[in-house]
């Protein structure tokens, strides 16, 4: 524990990480129960290598090529069917970075010319069609887990002259510019790649997450343990005054 936190943070994942190694080796594995040693794969070679490339590519930009790399890691390293389409259900419900306005703010920031184009033939033909008034609503698409790159994790397609995409509840949506790149002239990106400095991931999700954990011991439902985050957050605001 000493070595970890003098290591920093970085230090405390690799100190981790050489532990967690010892219950995959073959001397330690076979005295421990199989659970734990699931447990320690999956945080060994899913967890720890996405948690790091999160933090190394932390713009928005790159927000849907680690949902891509996370799915990828879970297929290469999750060989139960059953428990890949457990992992891979919870992503689902959270594919906020499959959606089309994320997929095309990584399209226009790749490296590959061929890649930004595509996205700036999207986006043109978007900005030629007359939408009306766009709504506010944001619905999750249906990730194509069996995708090959990540620009296909949502199944976008062109129907007639309008671009629509597939929602987690099988229908059709269209799919509308991102709001990044309104009044943007979107000629640049094909001498440059699209950047920001928004982030994908900040420290808040991480804090939130342990509030969450810590609001799940204490009450059960998912309404409950939310009102109980609510006010461990307001209680924690009012006694920093």
């Amino acid at each position: 524990a000493v070595v970890s936190t003098q290591s920093g943070h970085y230090g405390r994942v690799t100190f981790q990480s050489r532990i967690l190694r010892l219950y995959m080796s073959n001397g330690v594995a076979r005295n421990i129960l199989p659970k734990l040693r699931k447990l320690a794969l999956y945080v060994l070679n899913i967890y720890f290598p996405l948690h790091m490339n999160i933090k190394y590519e932390s713009s928005i930009v790159h927000g849907c090529v680690n949902l891509f790399k996370e799915v990828s890691l879970i297929k290469k390293y999750v060989k139960s069917k059953v428990e890949q389409e457990y992992i891979l259900s919870s992503l689902q419900v959270n594919s906020y970075f499959a959606h089309p306005h994320n997929v095309l703010i990584s399209m226009l920031g790749d490296e590959c010319y061929v890649i930004r184009k595509e996205a700036i033939d999207i986006i043109v033909d978007i900005r030629n069609l007359d939408y009306g008034e766009q709504s506010l609503d944001y619905y999750l698409p249906k990730v194509n887990f069996d995708a090959v790159s990540y620009s296909k994790l949502c199944s976008m397609s062109k129907m007639g002259e309008r671009w629509v995409y597939l929602t987690f509840m099988d229908k059709l949506e269209y799919v509308t510019e991102p709001p990044l790149t309104k009044n943007l002239e979107l000629s640049q990106f094909l001498l440059e790649r699209f950047s920001s400095d928004l982030p994908c991931h900040t420290q808040s999700v991480e804090r939130l997450v342990k509030l969450t954990t810590e609001a799940t011991k204490r009450v059960c439902g998912r309404v409950n343990q939310s009102a109980e985050g609510m006010l461990i957050m307001k209680g924690r605001s009012e006694a920093s005054k």
